[in-house]
């Protein structure tokens, strides 16, 4: 496989250290693929079983701790123990459920060659899926593929699994095809190359990657080059609820602070004076990103993308000089001692597992920084399922981001337990409770910020409340209808 056939190029990726688990899992969760540096065999080792439960392939040679070597093997079948090309694939695909998690570390560089080749399948299927022209049904029916198991039958299996959201793919004798679906293979595999991506790994470099969505490979190369591989499985599915809040007007309140950050940035960026008292638009559950394409219209600024550009880079710099103002950002009634209450929640075992995450209009540094000075301690929230104002227009985009992350981390039970929803929204606007309710999960509305109790029953939340803490028995008795989560297993998977 040649890297000028992708077309993504080369990437310079963003690696993380091992022990920042918060952001690998994020990157893993909302990315697919998380890339890290700083590693061995050790430390691999231990972030793997961290991740889940490792792996132990029969058909190689492992120490016992699950890690595999990948170098020029010649008893070992199958090219990634060659110096060969290894083509994009997903490991142990012939598998009735391959492994979750492929993690790698880069132990010896090769001469030359030997780039890691990636690519995105959400991003494959969009691009089938946009052609319109039949591919997607032939990948998406086991009537057309099918993949060699371990004893050497072939096995029918679709490419793509829409039930399970599980992406299959090999080229090598492992794989079979229709007729119907050999004829359009070329074109399958130039969406896969446009769709691809190349990053020249360095000794200790690596990534752990999801092997239901990212398909890998790697390009031939001279010399001796060692890889370090460990194959993982998430825990059981479990019972989990997520807890999604808003911040302005549920967690804190900082008008004044918002207001004057955000209008002394757009009028120092666009050059003249841009303020609340003369831009009618509307404030109130909006994002960041969406009020100040508003805004921008609304004054006919021209370069609209360049200022967006520049805004989101400097906005925040433009928050903490309010901030220094004297602008302040306090807890709303009743947050504190509520989210005390939730932590306790947390911990205990026998109700199910409880996510806390934010869903806001604020960027994400705007967020952590009203929360800070509010007195909240931000590491309460899982900033991996949450979504921020700085990457969406409009309300349900965030919702909808979020709950993508929770379904990528749960799966397809994510979202199913009885008739009870899993997912519950807490905001103070009216189109909090609008869009919870399109996006099909439950919605704690809460009068804390500028809506009467008035404004916001009349649209029929779940439950309505005028301050937070007044929402814990509501609270409670969701969490007790939720079945207790199953025990995990922590041994050793064989393979």
């Amino acid at each position: 496989m040649e890297i000028t056939r992708c077309g993504l190029g080369m990437v310079e990726p963003k690696f993380r250290l091992p022990n920042n688990f918060e952001a690998i899992q994020e990157d893993f969760y909302s990315k697919g693929i998380a890339f890290i540096e700083e590693c061995n065999e050790e430390i691999l080792r231990e972030l793997a079983h961290q991740l889940g439960d490792v792996v132990r392939p029969r058909n190689e040679g492992v120490d016992g701790t699950g890690i595999s070597n990948i170098r020029c093997t010649p008893s070992l079948a199958g090219k990634g123990y060659s110096s060969e090309e290894l083509y994009f694939h997903t490991d142990r695909s012939g598998w009735e459920r391959p492994p979750r998690i492929v993690m790698s570390t880069l132990k010896k560089k090769s001469t030359t060659g030997g780039e890691s080749l990636l690519a995105d399948t959400t991003r494959i299927l969009k691009d089938i899926k946009d052609q319109g022209d039949g591919l997607y049904e032939l990948l998406t029916s086991s009537k057309h593929s099918s993949f060699a198991s371990e004893d050497g039958e072939f096995v029918p299996r679709p490419i793509f699994d829409e039930t399970s959201s599980l992406f299959r793919f090999r080229f090598d004798d492992n794989i079979q095809l229709s007729a119907s679906l050999v004829v359009r293979f070329p074109q399958l595999l130039d969406i896969l190359y446009r769709n691809s991506f190349a990053v020249a790994l360095q000794e200790g470099q690596g990534y752990v990657l999801d092997n239901h969505r990212f398909l890998h490979g790697r390009t031939a190369f001279t010399g001796s080059r060692e890889l370090l591989r460990a194959l993982v499985n998430l825990p059981p599915p479990q019972s989990v609820v997520t807890i999604l809040f808003d911040i302005d007007g549920t967690l804190c309140r900082s008008e004044e602070m918002s207001v004057d950050a955000y209008y002394s940035c757009v009028s120092d960026i666009v050059g003249r004076s841009i303020t609340h008292a003369n831009t009618k638009v509307n404030l109130h559950g909006r994002t960041d990103l969406g009020l100040l394409h508003d805004a921008l219209d609304y004054h006919k600024v021209e370069n609209k993308a360049s200022v967006i550009e520049q805004f989101l880079q400097r906005h925040p710099s433009y928050l903490q000089k309010s901030l220094e103002k004297g602008f302040l950002s306090i807890p709303c009634p009743g947050v504190k001692d509520t989210l005390q209450w939730l932590a306790t929640k947390m911990k205990n075992s026998e109700s199910p597992i409880l996510r806390i995450g934010l869903m806001t209009g604020n960027s994400r540094p705007n967020a952590l920084l009203k929360l800070t000075a509010a007195g909240i301690n931000t590491s309460f929230f899982d900033l991996s399922i949450s979504a921020f104002g700085d990457t969406h227009i409009d309300r349900l985009s965030l919702i909808q981001e979020s709950m993508a992350k929770i379904r990528a981390r749960d799966g397809s039970r994510a979202f199913q337990h009885n008739k009870q929803k899993k997912v519950i929204i807490v905001g103070d606007t009216p189109l909090d409770i609008e869009c919870a309710k399109q996006a099909g999960c439950a919605v704690v509305a809460v009068a804390s910020g500028n809506y009467g109790m008035d404004d916001l029953t009349v649209l029929e939340p779940d439950h309505a409340c005028v301050r937070i803490s007044e929402s814990k028995a509501y609270l409670d008795s969701y969490l007790a209808a939720a079945p207790a989560p199953a025990a995990a297993s922590v041994s050793m998977v064989g393979g």
